[in-house]
């Protein structure tokens, strides 16, 4: 029989579509997850969103444990938060990006994808790239628009405060 993990989803971020029994009110339907396969405890845990850093969540804490793999297979699996180029033009209400524009990619507490548009600032002395802090909704079914852009970061410092889960 294959261990318990091989029949879950992956890690990762995800939307829930229906609560979890027994924590109906903590996950509700429709809520931004990130779900692990493993624990220490070695079931299954979700943990909520904690804050949001320039346009990412942060995820902390060990989470909460479950047992029903049917709640697990309940999961809608997102795209990660981050950079990506727009496959072709993406209109929204007051205006268009066209295609190949980059953008990055966020979600709010409900999962609903957001696109911040990278700008360049006329004003800075440094070659920076500047992502708003609001952003325009993205249906889900357009999401796949997006292709992924490796942007490199500088290493953190150490105590920094990074992004994803902690």
């Amino acid at each position: 029989m294959a261990p318990v993990k091989n029949l879950l989803p992956a890690c990762g971020l995800y939307r829930t579509t229906k609560p979890l029994p027994g924590h109906e009110a903590e996950l509700p339907a429709g809520m931004l997850v990130y779900f692990h396969n493993h624990s220490d405890s070695g079931l299954p845990v979700v943990i909520v969103p904690e804050h949001n850093i320039m346009n990412r969540w942060h995820f902390h804490g060990a989470g909460i444990p479950f047992r029903g793999l049917a709640w697990a297979d309940s999961l809608m699996k997102l795209p990660a938060e981050g950079f990506f180029s727009l496959r072709k033009e993406f209109a929204f209400e007051g205006g268009s990006w066209p295609k190949g524009t980059l953008v990055q990619l966020g979600y709010n507490k409900s999962a609903d994808p957001i696109l911040f548009i990278a700008q360049v600032r006329a004003n800075l002395e440094e070659n920076d790239l500047f992502f708003a802090d609001r952003g325009v909704s993205i249906p889900r079914d357009r999401l796949a628009m997006l292709e992924a852009v490796t942007v490199f970061a500088e290493p953190a410092a150490e105590g920094a405060h990074t992004t994803g889960t902690h």
